[in-house]
């Protein structure tokens, strides 16, 4: 009777896939171990990846970093008179307020209740109260 082993040849397989015959049995630890690795400088890497903004930021020296928040609050207030504008107009375009809350990522309600408080003028409120 053959052996495990002699059996395996005796059907033309041996204890080695494809792969691993090919290789000459050397482990994936030691294959990998032998791979050149591309130093961080080298050109053949290609262009490192631009820094992220948090990176940006945090090269930043103080006098940049409260010129930047100034730049962006007045940034933000104009998006957000932009932003009254538009449901303004999506209100008086007859679009409802389930498709304007969608697009803001909030409920109806909330959308509502936000725009009326913050964005309407005393001219809709008055048309509540008669």
């Amino acid at each position: 009777m053959l052996s495990q082993r002699g059996a395996r040849h005796a059907l033309g397989r041996s204890e080695l896939s494809q792969p691993g015959r090919m290789l000459g049995g050397v482990s994936r630890s030691r294959r990998q171990a032998k791979r050149i690795k591309p130093r961080p400088d080298d050109p053949a890497r290609g262009p490192a990846a631009p820094p992220g903004p948090a990176e940006r930021i945090a090269r930043l020296p103080a006098a940049k970093v409260l010129e930047r928040i100034s730049r962006a609050r007045l940034q933000r207030h104009e998006l957000d008179a932009e932003l009254a504008l538009l449901i303004d107009h999506a209100v008086n375009l007859g679009i409802g307020w389930p498709e304007i809350a969608r697009c803001l990522g909030v409920s109806r309600q909330a959308a509502r209740q936000h725009y009326q408080r913050h964005h309407r003028d005393g001219a809709s409120r008055q048309d509540r109260v008669v």
